[in-house]
């Protein structure tokens, strides 16, 4: 049985994408504390494959999934899903908005109902835990005023009452997450393709990479510049194009830019899994 493992516990974005992603097969769910501890569960070979949380409409791309991509594993994106995400303040049974004296939840979480909050709670504690079911089972185990932001399964699943629900700053709001593992994938003819390259520090350098892209007509739907993690003001940048990398265009166009780049890494070429 193949394992997928998920940033836990149930009731997590993250899980209802992991859910999403086996459907009806034959799967082992495996749950993790932590995003680090699940990439590495993936290139230690103790799951198959990971579902995590990629990037944010709101709030951007997820960092430490990007940065462990980049810097520390070889791994591949074999997958991606896009889910709404429609967050949820929930506390124990009667307790009532006014009571509550500190809310708790993922960072993302917090950020993406952060006008709510400061209506609400006028400045009022809040608490970063490892996950939004982290946060709900927190709350369910304490005896102080306390309240979450989750889901409903969450709700469900924890014994909390949702006090407020569609909490988030944008109705629109969505999460992309990727699927993980250790082998690429091949195309299917609807794909994408993700990659970091850094070019030398000159003129037109940018420019001259990009252009490969235009001159074959390759369509960019992203690209994000980010820190190295060597010197101050060196940058990489993250891409995402349409099309496979085994796509005979795309692979010339990445070995053309493999070609000028000081550093070039793909991180997957894999079709959409729509929920």
């Amino acid at each position: 049985m193949i394992k997928v493992g998920y940033l836990g516990p149930a009731g997590t974005f993250t899980h209802d994408a992991a859910l999403i992603f086996v459907k009806e097969s034959k799967y082992e769910l495996v749950e993790f504390s932590s995003i680090q501890e699940l990439i590495l569960a993936v290139a230690g070979g103790e799951v198959d494959k990971a579902v995590v949380p990629m990037e944010n409409s709101m709030e951007g791309t997820v960092n430490l999934t990007v940065d462990m991509l980049i810097h520390e594993v070889d791994l591949y994106i074999v997958g991606e899903l896009i889910i709404p995400i429609h967050h949820c303040l929930m506390a124990k049974s009667g307790m009532e908005i006014g009571d509550i004296t500190k809310v708790l939840s993922h960072p993302q979480a917090l950020a993406q109902c952060r006008k709510f909050l400061d209506g609400f709670m006028d400045g009022g504690k809040r608490q970063v835990t490892e996950s939004t079911a982290a946060a709900a089972m927190l709350v369910m185990e304490s005896r102080k005023p306390w309240a979450a932001i989750a889901n409903h399964r969450a709700a469900e699943i924890y014994s909390l009452n949702v006090l407020k629900e569609g909490i988030q700053d944008n109705d629109d709001n969505s999460t992309r997450f990727v699927v993980l593992a250790s082998n690429r994938v091949e195309k299917t003819g609807d794909d994408k393709t993700t990659l970091a390259f850094t070019v030398n520090h000159k003129p037109g350098g940018l420019y001259q990479a990009l252009k490969i892209f235009a001159d074959m007509d390759i369509n960019l739907t992203k690209i994000e510049s980010r820190p190295m993690r060597t010197l101050l003001g060196e940058y990489l940048f993250l891409v995402d194009l349409e099309g496979h990398e085994d796509e005979a265009g795309i692979g010339l166009a990445l070995e053309q830019l493999r070609g000028q780049s000081r550093f070039f890494k793909i991180l997957g070429s894999y079709p959409k899994i729509y929920p």
